[in-house]
């Protein structure tokens, strides 16, 4: 369910049962296009179940994971390699948005998570619980306010001071 996700001239797909992800390089020359497979990687290490993952820099942020409920990391990947640049566990298949420069993610357990977007490694800003229940939905932004649901409630949180302030 993890839609395609387009950094620069390359197109990275995902999919979970054991599908695995792809990333694509589409060249054009006078009216053709090309298309070149960068890498492939079969199974579930480097795949996404449902959450689309973000592209910043070259690079792919997103729950990497397959039904890994409550423990599944969010992971760093090189969009042009598929290296995994670093893993943090314990966010399960939630999803995650860009927020001016900042990676805000939904932990499938109702906690928002301001992250710095860095292949370097894993530097966690903030992190709040926000809402009970399971989190498979994308968060949203507005007007400075994030927004989730749960399967049990839905919130809104006015985040504009906070993320002005780091």
């Amino acid at each position: 369910a993890a839609s395609p996700v387009v950094g620069g001239d390359i197109v990275y797909c995902s999919a979970g049962y054991g599908v695995g992800s792809t990333a694509i390089q589409i060249k054009k020359s006078g009216d053709k296009f090309t298309a070149d497979e960068l890498w492939k990687v079969p199974g579930n290490s480097i795949a996404n179940h449902w959450s689309t993952p973000i592209h910043k820099d070259g690079h792919l942020y997103g729950m990497f994971q397959f039904k890994e409920y409550g423990d599944g990391p969010i992971k760093c990947v090189d969009i042009k390699t598929g290296q995994v640049k670093w893993s943090q566990p314990g966010f399960g298949p939630g999803n995650v948005i860009m927020i001016d420069d900042q990676l805000v993610a939904l932990s499938d357990a109702g906690e928002v998570v301001q992250i710095d977007p860095n292949p370097a490694g894993y530097k966690e800003i903030a992190r709040f619980k926000a809402i009970t229940g399971k989190c498979w939905s994308t968060p949203a932004f507005a007007r400075g306010r994030l927004y989730v649901r749960s399967t049990k409630e839905g919130a809104a949180f006015d985040l504009s001071r906070k993320l002005a302030e780091n």
